[in-house]
């Protein structure tokens, strides 16, 4: 039993529990909105939920993903006054910012509506977005320095699976349009952000000394000094503005040109492609301190063993979810309302290209991890020319399916640059089925004036 007992408490095995209740509390979420709200007001719950996972990532300044990496560093040596001070700026920061931009989403939630997405039904349902677009700046960003501090399991219950049940639980207690169930979900979003507080209040013990560096890294290998919090936030920044580019310009756009009942059914197709996402983004979550306390400390070998597991479990697992969004897409979104059959095409091509993602699980983790946030960032801005282009270009023409090409043909894109990246700086942490990085993108990369990293 004690066995069985541990076996359960390794944070990967944790971690996939946690991303498992996520998948059935967010599905509960995506079918139950449509079924009790309907297919338009269901596409108005789902424009405001991508406006605010997409503007409070401006909110968040990159500094959610700079905490992971800072505070992996320096609890994986002891330095705890160091992590809590860091901690501290981070979030003072984040708060500031993400009100901010709460309140501006408030003010100009009926412009948005009228002027942008010619909806106005969706104003008041975009005026109350404000409230979740503030509390995903401050709780992702304490759910994203909890993973740094070794709580992984923690970390992804809160920023990803938590809230969703909450807000279920309000749609069946009652909430029946979209402005009341957005209300709701912001709501939830802070709850989960209070948690993570009080989490850190627990472990306030491990933030408040600094063991003399050098205690706990070996003698052989030089203890390498973190850069300022910022220095480290503002790629990552760019990085993450790209990431919810990448699932939130298709959408938006597709907003402006569609009915409403044409973006919920989209937005359904996207959300179940995202269900890779989340078991990537699992294995990342639980393996980034890792990453960075490994790289701190020098140990490239370990490194390179354990970016290799995790490439190779996100790769089965995710592939079998991908493999099932192609071969039988009608099926996967009969089970959520048959008013969605419409996008069943579209998550043919989602499923593509999460499937090439999937992959290359953890690269572009392991890149902001190791110091290599400048890198990602090209690598990032690339893509998002190749989305806003092809997304300009397809969903004129092709609708749905059009945002669907451009979203899987950039995500496909952000894998496979970032394992080309990660073999070229990380050679000793090279992963899996990588191609050769052409001389030509080391040099747009601006590769050649970094030193290789082995």
């Amino acid at each position: 039993m004690q066995r069985i007992a541990l076996f359960f408490q390794r944070p990967v095995v944790a971690g996939f529990g946690v991303r498992g209740f996520e998948v059935v509390s967010k599905l509960a979420l995506y079918l139950l909105t449509a079924r009790i709200l309907g297919v338009a007001e269901a596409g108005l719950f789902f424009l405001c939920l991508t406006w605010s996972s997409w503007f409070s990532t401006f909110g968040r300044m990159g500094i959610d993903r700079a905490l992971t990496r800072h505070l992996g560093a320096e609890l994986g040596l002891a330095q705890g006054a160091t992590a809590r001070r860091t901690l501290v700026l981070g979030i003072g920061r984040v708060a500031v910012t993400g009100l901010v931009l709460g309140i501006l989403t408030g003010l100009g939630g009926g412009v948005l509506a009228h002027g942008i997405f010619a909806e106005p039904a969706l104003a008041p349902a975009l005026v109350h977005t404000s409230i979740a677009v503030a509390g995903m700046s401050v709780t992702f960003t304490l759910t994203a320095a909890l993973a740094g501090a070794g709580r992984t399991t923690w970390a992804q219950f809160l920023q990803n699976a938590f809230w969703p049940a909450l807000t279920v639980i309000a749609l069946i207690a009652g909430a029946r349009d979209a402005t009341s169930l957005v209300t709701c979900m912001g709501v939830a979003i802070w709850f989960s952000g209070f948690v993570a507080g009080l989490i850190f209040f627990h472990d306030r013990a491990r933030l408040r000394h600094d063991v003399p560096l050098g205690t706990n890294a070996p003698a052989s290998s030089p203890v390498e000094h973190m850069p300022p919090l910022m220095t480290t936030a503002w790629p990552l920044m760019v990085v993450e503005l790209v990431q919810a580019t990448i699932v939130s310009v298709p959408v938006l756009l597709l907003g402006m040109m569609a009915g409403a009942a044409d973006v919920g059914a989209f937005s359904v197709a996207l959300r179940i492609s995202m269900l890779v996402w989340m078991v990537l983004a699992s294995l990342g979550t639980v393996a980034s301190p890792r990453f960075a306390a490994l790289h701190r400390k020098g140990d490239l070998e370990g490194l390179g063993h354990l970016n290799r597991q995790i490439q190779l479990i996100g790769t089965i697992t995710g592939g079998l979810v991908c493999l099932a969004m192609i071969v039988l897409p009608e099926t996967l979104l009969t089970i959520l309302s048959p008013g969605f059959t419409t996008a069943a095409v579209p998550l043919m091509i989602l499923g593509a290209g999460q499937a090439i993602n999937a992959l290359y699980t953890g690269q572009d983790v392991l890149l902001a991890m190791t110091g290599n946030g400048s890198t990602l960032q090209r690598l990032n801005l690339a893509q998002l020319v190749v989305v806003l282009l092809l997304s300009v270009s397809f969903i004129p023409l092709i609708g749905a399916s059009g945002a669907a090409l451009a979203t899987a043909i950039a995500t496909a894109q952000g894998g496979l640059g970032a394992a080309m990246v990660a073999a070229s700086l990380l050679p000793t942490a090279r992963p899996f089925a990588a191609l050769p990085l052409p001389a030509t993108l080391r040099h747009l990369l601006a590769l050649n004036r970094q030193p290789s990293t082995t």
